[in-house]
């Protein structure tokens, strides 16, 4: 059988996509290319290792979409095999993006002890991914079936009437101090991630459709969409810790 390296004497290294990123592996004395020696599996497994440690002490962008690109198809087959029939109804593109959201934000957690640590770090991610979707999808199931079912009517005294109303006065107020915070956070994001965030959120258009609209593939997208409601959060997050807020008659609901 060839090796590797003879197999992609005609077909160009995945990871030679992207010259800076390779440039930055041979730094690290990490040959892109495959070994005379080396077959598929080993050299997947040694360059996914050795992006995810370059991307987790980077945090380069660029990085991270080579990463994606060297390694998300045979995550993809992974999600596929634990998936099976039974967990048919639950879509593997899906859960691969929320499988590598989850690399994206918690690369810190990596930890490099053979050649192939990316492909056990990220298998176990993905494995919980789909553990999560399972039950939230059971869930659901749970609870359609108890809406189905007879509504018990709870009646309310006036003390718990007069409760009620009070706490709902409370929350008005926090929503419109979120609000506003929301909205200052959102005149600092780029005129891109703004219009991708009303695409999404304000229009409803799914990730493939919000898409097409900007000329971005589907997993582009969606990772578009996370790093924008990531800065929405984070310049919240530094608004409240100045304690900057708006003037008392604007919380009035």
């Amino acid at each position: 059988m060839p090796t590797l390296a003879l197999q992609l004497q005609t077909t160009r290294p995945l990871v030679l996509q992207w010259p800076k990123v390779a440039g930055e592996l041979r730094q690290r004395s990490i040959a892109p290319e495959p070994g005379s020696a080396e077959d598929r599996e080993g050299y997947e497994n040694r360059i996914g290792t050795a992006l995810m440690g370059l991307f987790r002490d980077g945090r380069d962008p660029q990085v991270f979409e080579a990463l994606y690109g060297c390694t998300g198809p045979g995550v993809l087959l992974w999600i596929r095999s634990l998936l099976g029939r039974e967990l048919s109804h639950l879509d593997p593109a899906e859960l691969l993006q929320d499988t590598f959201v989850n690399v994206y934000r918690y690369p810190g957690a990596f930890r490099e002890d053979h050649g192939g640590s990316f492909r056990v770090w990220v298998r176990t991610i993905a494995g919980n991914v789909v553990r999560r979707a399972t039950m939230i999808r059971a869930r659901m199931i749970r609870h359609d079936l108890e809406e189905a079912g007879e509504l018990e009517d709870h009646g309310r005294g006036p003390i718990q009437a007069i409760q009620d109303e009070d706490e709902s006065q409370r929350l008005r107020q926090a929503w419109v101090l979120l609000l506003w915070y929301y909205a200052q956070a959102w005149k600092e994001l780029s005129q891109r991630d703004r219009r991708t965030l009303h695409l999404v959120e304000v229009e409803g258009l799914s990730y493939q459709e919000a898409g097409r609209v900007l000329s971005v593939g589907r997993s582009n997208m969606k990772m578009i969409v996370f790093r924008s409601r990531k800065r929405i959060a984070r310049r919240i997050r530094e608004a409240m810790s100045r304690g900057s807020m708006p003037a008392a008659p604007e919380l009035v609901a």
